[in-house]
């Protein structure tokens, strides 16, 4: 039998499970284990970090570009003053083309949903959405800027 030594303590057993049991009882996991473990730890901590990070920085960048003024902000704004009504519906894809013309500004108009408001849209004699009334008179479809412009005296 040959002696067997710690390599953490220099302590020495006559047998090699006495070590292995010494060293699992007084050092648990070798150092070596341990900092393996530390490293996919850290790494892992790391990575979760930049994940919340970048997380955070599309989430403000995203409120950032929401928050501020639209591109038609003044048209839109005018049209209402004016007197200009949208009439459509929400599953329309030519209502819904008109209102996303106007991006963030869309916020501005006035909107009525025809299948909210069946006999408003009925006593204005709307069939075809996007309709807008504009000084009493009715255009359907979908309107360009300069149109809307012209018909209600706003600036683009």
């Amino acid at each position: 039998m040959g002696e067997f030594e710690c390599k953490l303590c220099k302590k020495k057993f006559q047998s090699d499970e006495g070590l292995a049991q010494h060293t699992n009882a007084k050092h648990g996991e070798s150092n070596k284990e341990k900092g393996k473990k530390d490293k996919k730890k850290l790494k892992n901590y790391l990575v979760l970090v930049l994940l919340l990070i970048a997380i955070g920085i599309f989430s403000y960048t995203i409120y950032l570009r929401n928050k501020g003024p639209g591109q038609y902000d003044d048209l839109a704004k005018c049209l209402t003053e004016k007197g200009a009504i949208i009439y459509g519906n929400d599953f329309c894809q030519f209502t819904a083309r008109q209102l996303n013309s106007f991006g963030k500004s869309e916020r501005y108009l006035k909107y009525v949903k025809c299948a909210a408001n069946q006999q408003l849209c009925d006593s204005k004699d709307i069939r075809i959405t996007p309709t807008w009334e504009i000084s009493g008179k009715m255009y359907s479809g979908i309107q360009s800027f300069e149109k809307l412009a012209e018909l209600t005296g706003c600036k683009l």
